[in-house]
């Protein structure tokens, strides 16, 4: 038997919560029978003793009977187990009258206790237990003498024995009961378990697609809200080992790529003899090749990095409307060179706090794709505002747009739209991911809305702190 398991420790628990209540309940029922009896007990004792008072008579000092009918009655006359015995005494406590029982059975019981006068005492003679009640005798609020009644507790006892030794098999055949109806139904409640268990086993990374089959109508809602959570881990996670094979076979091709241009010019290079003026340019065409590579790679490892939660966003106070006039003069002479205006407004100065650095990228890249896919006499506007106690950035342009179906996969990695691939055909497709990746740290949002051949427009939302 696994101890460790599921199966076990609810069986035990069950087990053991169930038999604390039932041996809580029968613990209840002995003291509450045995106090039962016992009260039943006081009250025969106390009213025996008061039909006895009712045949006292105390004059001039002295305790006599009325009526001597009560010695000979059956349970003050004969020794059995019916017995009552009872004392008569003075106000010194000396014995006046006892029963004639008391006389045959030599029951040396003591003397009454003045602090137990009108209550119920036990004493244990010969190994018997004695019940004892104290009447105390007064006349016009004076003392004069006490009737004492007693019975052994025979019977109490026997009850009581015979009531252990009944809750005693009732809590063997109670325990094996409760053992085994709990072992059929933690069976029932585990067994959907064990078929999930069973199911999740089979599945590995080749047959992702499967799934968690239960029927709602026959399982429990909290067992069928655990197997929709199984599946949508499993989609999930079909999800993420589709993007890594899609993710590993994007960065082989387009690392396969430079690599191979480099490797053909220096076999065709060294294939023989040339002047220097071709060696120069088969080195810079290796220069431009090494560089792209060299960018696939940072970029794929800025990318790896933000996935697993390195990347931390050192915060400082950043005037936005700063930031991107920067960013404006460093690319004043790639639009002059395409005959693009670039064209900048803000609403004053807008201070955000967040990370410049990461900031500065984010924009880069796509004022960067901006220009570069923006035709010569066009234009690109870049305008920030407050917005909601953060601030918007709009960067739009009059390009050549993003088609419907290229606009939902533009932040994919290594994705390229046609268009974009026909006039910048050297590009990695990692721009726009680190770039959204950039605004999910600073726990912004970017959205993007374009139109083929008019143009596209990004806006950015940054909150003013993190």
């Amino acid at each position: 038997m696994n101890y460790k398991s599921l199966k076990f420790r609810l069986n035990l628990w069950y087990l053991f919560v169930f038999a604390l209540a039932i041996l809580i309940a029968e613990i209840w029922v002995y003291i509450y029978l045995d106090r039962s009896l016992h009260n039943e007990l006081d009250i025969l004792l106390s009213e025996e003793a008061k039909e006895i008072a009712k045949k006292i008579k105390f004059d001039n000092g002295i305790l006599s009977f009325v009526d001597s009918t009560e010695f000979y009655e059956a349970e003050h006359f004969y020794l059995n187990e019916a017995s009552i015995f009872f004392r008569v005494f003075d106000k010194n406590l000396n014995v006046v009258s006892e029963s004639e029982n008391l006389k045959k059975g030599r029951v040396a019981i003591p003397e009454p206790d003045r602090d137990k006068f009108g209550k119920a005492d036990e004493i244990e003679i010969n190994g018997k237990r004695l019940r004892i009640f104290y009447l105390p005798l007064y006349l016009d609020g004076e003392f004069y003498g006490v009737v004492e009644t007693s019975k052994f507790e025979g019977t109490v006892q026997t009850a009581m024995g015979l009531l252990r030794t009944s809750l005693a098999v009732a809590i063997i055949f109670t325990f094996v009961l409760v053992a085994y109806g709990g072992n059929l139904i933690v069976s029932k409640l585990i067994s959907p378990l064990e078929r999930i268990i069973e199911k999740t086993d089979k599945i590995t990374s080749e047959n992702l697609t499967e799934r968690v089959e239960l029927s709602e109508d026959n399982y429990p809602e909290e067992v069928v809200k655990l197997v929709n959570s199984i599946n949508k881990l499993l989609e999930r996670l079909e999800r993420a080992f589709k993007q890594i094979s899609q993710f590993t076979s994007d960065v082989a091709h387009e690392l396969l790529t430079p690599l191979t241009v480099i490797k053909d010019e220096i076999e065709i290079t060294l294939m023989k003899k040339r002047r220097s003026n071709e060696y120069i340019r088969t080195l810079n065409l290796i220069q431009k090749q090494t560089e792209r590579t060299i960018s696939i790679i940072k970029s794929m490892l800025y990318l790896a990095k933000a996935d697993a939660g390195i990347i931390k966003a050192n915060l400082e106070r950043v005037n936005v409307s700063n930031l991107i006039q920067e960013l404006i003069s460093t690319f004043n002479l790639k639009a002059r060179q395409k005959n693009i205006k670039l064209r900048f407004y803000c609403d004053g100065d807008v201070v955000v706090h967040t990370d410049e650095k990461l900031l500065f990228e984010a924009l880069r890249n796509i004022i960067d794709n901006a220009i570069e896919y923006t035709n010569s006499g066009g234009k690109v506007e870049i305008s920030c505002e407050r917005a909601n106690g953060g601030v918007k950035i709009f960067v739009s342009d009059t390009g050549i747009g993003i088609s419907e179906d290229d606009l939902q996969h533009i932040f994919n990695r290594f994705y390229r739209g046609k268009n974009a691939f026909e006039i910048n055909p050297s590009g990695t497709g990692l721009g726009l991911s680190l770039t959204k990746s950039i605004i999910e740290i600073l726990s912004g949002k970017i959205e993007v809305s374009s139109q083929l051949g008019k143009g596209t427009k990004f806006v950015i939302y940054l909150p003013e702190k993190l």
